[in-house]
């Protein structure tokens, strides 16, 4: 069983991630850093695209990025369970988005496919929350 929100949760997606060819292939060419924050626990990861490759690794609040997504425990659990879209919580407010808007809107398409496959691999997980 993996725990939602812990560097082995991040790691076992960045893996599965990756092994999704046609992912792989969505993301060639794109190059950004995202900072996920968990406001709450004060638990934040840093997220690497880096030329279709996905790596996380554990964070400190005060870390930069190209994007930031900060959102409570619970908020970031019904995202999880695919009962909440990330883009609708982000333009209610109640995930808060830092960043270029300009830019986000150019990767929107590749992040709408990625928020697909991770919450495909997340029904897959063994997740405890």
């Amino acid at each position: 069983m993996t725990h939602f929100w812990s560097e082995e949760f991040f790691q076992k997606t960045d893996e599965l991630l990756n092994d999704d060819k046609e992912l792989c292939k969505v993301f060639t060419g794109m190059n950004t850093t995202i900072i996920a924050e968990c406001d709450d626990r004060k638990e934040t990861f840093h997220i690497l695209v880096e030329n279709g490759k996905i790596s996380s690794a554990k964070a400190n609040v005060n870390d930069k990025g190209e994007f930031r997504f900060t959102a409570p425990y619970d908020l970031w659990v019904k995202v999880a369970k695919g009962e909440e879209k990330v883009q609708s919580q982000v333009v209610c407010g109640k995930i808060k988005f830092r960043g270029s808007m300009p830019k986000m809107l150019l990767y929107l398409g590749k992040v709408v496919r990625m928020e697909k496959k991770i919450l495909k691999i997340m029904a897959e997980m063994d997740l405890e929350f």
